[in-house]
């Protein structure tokens, strides 16, 4: 999810009462008392992707899966349903997290965001619904994981949503394009666009042509590089959020063979020798514990922050790490809890001189706020309609700056050994630079964006590094499994990712110099045109950026067991059996869009994966 900075209304909002229709809680929960002894699945966190792959394995009536979520069932607060609320969803709904000092971003520290609540990340995230180019997940095929290129996940991109096409005003207006070959027509997630976008966009999408950048008809063809149009997890029926929970549970939720358990946490997976079998839980904060079985699998999908958690407090992990704790070893595995990724950014701010009426700076006029909260409830128009933005561009490194040979370069001679600590398993080792070796290979071809740029409604925008090659980790430093975990972004911890962020931020002043930004007066003001050395620029992004736009990524990575790997194509840990994992741990590099679609796609996958080897 996108920062605050972009929410510019969410004082205001948040003393908002919008009346939305009051909508029975249809999900049906069960107690502990209720859940039997074994399920043929259990699914641990029923979040994003925890829900679609219950929802997908229930489909089958004689199948049996039991949900285990720590957070709660939202109470349809205007926070998840209504777009324009985004970013302000009270902190019962996340989980505690916060990262250890990051020593190359000025020993800052910082929150990681991860929802603790039914629906997960898609519950409270900014609502974008893009995918990644081609190149992204081509990336992962051919770092030893055939069947998830491009061609290979399209059909489950397609599958996961129903795509709602702009309406004709919008069309004629904004010269928003798509194809619906590569759209989804029947899937339970919504995708579509508001009825209300800010003028200024169009100056946003003229820019970046004048820039000289590529320009796709449809982003979601594989083709997401350059500036191009989004839209929103967004039901156009009555303009709400479309998430995991509704999309994935609620309308399931009369399934006899559906279990949700909610407000408890999995502690640890059980296991008979390496064969997984079942998992022990307790009440979120408390200290019973209890038992249930899982007699075909048990499905990891606690998410990037704690799905590396239950797998080392369960004996599955570094060996050095769990001998540390006395944690009995069922499987060493170096890479648990490694190769952690997320998004950084920088902010940048500005000035339209000449700003087009509506903008967001309306959105602290009283007055207006109040007109558009009516026509939201009265017409489900208006302002109320947009979440983060409909509208970003991501950047080849080629079209970013013309230090590409420079700047690769320099990734190219770095000694993979001095990314990490001493003492760091040789897996690890050979997994970064088999990783910096494709990445660079992808940048050079063009295939891949390094930098996002994130708004267009405004001068101000996101810069955001889609391709860091930094790591981080993700640790038990206990054994008590409601102790937050040691979490590591690696922030900055690459000087030549300082060094994009520098060429992303140059970018952005050239792109408020393009004609049809200067039609609207732009001008920066942070970073101020007095800062104009790489050297100051430099200082700015350790002091200023941040290391997550809420993309936790990597912590059980797909790659092969000698390159860090914790599962292999078929999601399967290794070194054991009956044990999957379906969430963005999984991901083994980070792909240039915003995650939700993707996370939905691996999961609407690893569904066909898991009932396929359980048929």
């Amino acid at each position: 999810m996108l920062s605050a900075q972009f929410f510019v209304a969410a004082s205001v909002l948040t003393t908002v009462v919008l009346g939305l229709p009051s909508t029975p809680l249809r999900a049906r929960i069960v107690s502990e008392q209720d859940i039997t002894r074994s399920y043929d699945y259990v699914v641990v966190g029923g979040g994003t992707a925890g829900l679609t792959v219950a929802d997908r394995l229930t489909e089958n009536p004689r199948k049996t899966v039991l949900v285990i979520e720590s957070g709660q069932l939202d109470e349809r607060e205007d926070a998840f349903l209504v777009p324009h609320s985004i970013g302000t969803a009270p902190p019962k709904y996340f989980y505690n997290l916060t990262s250890i000092p990051q020593s190359a971003g000025e020993n800052r520290t910082f929150f990681v965001q991860a929802g603790c609540v039914v629906g997960g990340g898609s519950a409270v995230n900014g609502m974008f619904f893009d995918r990644g180019s081609a190149g992204d997940y081509n990336l992962w095929r051919d770092l030893g994981n055939p069947g998830w290129g491009w061609d290979d996940l399209l059909p489950y991109f397609k599958k996961s949503e129903t795509f709602h096409p702009p309406d004709s005003a919008t069309v004629e207006d904004f010269g928003v394009t798509y194809n619906m070959s590569v759209r989804g027509t029947s899937g339970p997630i919504h995708a579509s666009y508001p009825p209300f976008l800010y003028p200024a966009v169009k100056n946003f999408q003229a820019a970046f042509k004048e820039f000289g950048t590529h320009v796709p008809y449809d982003g979601a063809s594989g083709d997401a590089l350059g500036a191009f149009w989004t839209p929103n997890s967004l039901d156009p029926t009555d303009m709400i959020r479309s998430y995991a929970r509704i999309a994935h549970y609620d309308r399931i939720a009369s399934r006899p063979n559906l279990h949700l358990l909610t407000g408890h946490s999995v502690t640890k997976v059980l296991f008979h020798g390496v064969t997984a079998t079942g998992v022990e839980f307790t009440p979120f904060g408390g200290s019973r514990r209890m038992t249930v079985d899982a007699k075909s699998e048990v499905i990891l999908a606690a998410g990037a922050p704690h799905t590396p958690q239950i797998l080392q407090l369960s004996g599955v992990g570094p060996e050095n790490l769990l001998n540390k704790l006395h944690i009995p070893i069922v499987a060493n595995l170096p890479g648990v809890g490694q190769n952690f990724q997320d998004h950084p950014a920088s902010f940048t701010d500005g000035i339209f001189v000449n700003d087009l009426n509506p903008s967001p700076s309306n959105n602290t006029n009283a007055t207006w706020i109040e007109e558009q909260r009516i026509l939201y409830e009265t017409e489900k128009k208006g302002v109320f309609t947009v979440s983060a933005s409909n509208s970003a561009a991501f950047i080849p490194l080629h079209q970013l700056t013309n230090r590409t040979n420079e700047l690769v370069s320099a990734y190219a001679s770095q000694d993979p050994a001095l990314q990490f600590p001493a003492g760091t398993d040789a897996t690890i080792i050979a997994g970064w630079r088999a990783q910096r070796d494709a990445v660079l290979s992808a940048i050079r071809s063009g295939v891949v964006a390094s930098t996002e740029y994130a708004g267009g409604s405004a001068a101000g925008m996101l810069v955001v590094l889609e391709k860091p090659l930094s790591r981080g980790s993700i640790n038990v430093n206990t054994t008590n499994p409601l102790a937050s975990p040691v979490i590591d972004y690696g922030f900055l911890k690459n000087n030549v990712d300082v060094d994009i962020m520098v060429e992303g931020i140059k970018a952005w002043r050239k792109l408020l110099s393009m004609p049809s930004f200067q039609e609207l007066g732009a001008q920066p003001t942070f970073p101020p045109n007095s800062i104009t050395t790489d050297e100051d620029l430099r200082e700015l992004v350790v002091q200023t950026s941040f290391p997550s736009i809420s993309h936790p990524s990597g912590t059980a990575s797909m790659l092969p067991r000698n390159l860090g790997g914790v599962v292999g194509p078929n999601l399967i840990v290794y070194g054991v059996s009956k044990l999957s994992v379906v969430d963005a741990s999984i991901i083994p590099i980070i792909p240039g869009t915003h995650l939700s679609s993707t996370v939905y796609a691996i999961a609407e996958k690893a569904a066909d994966l898991i009932k396929a080897r359980n048929a």
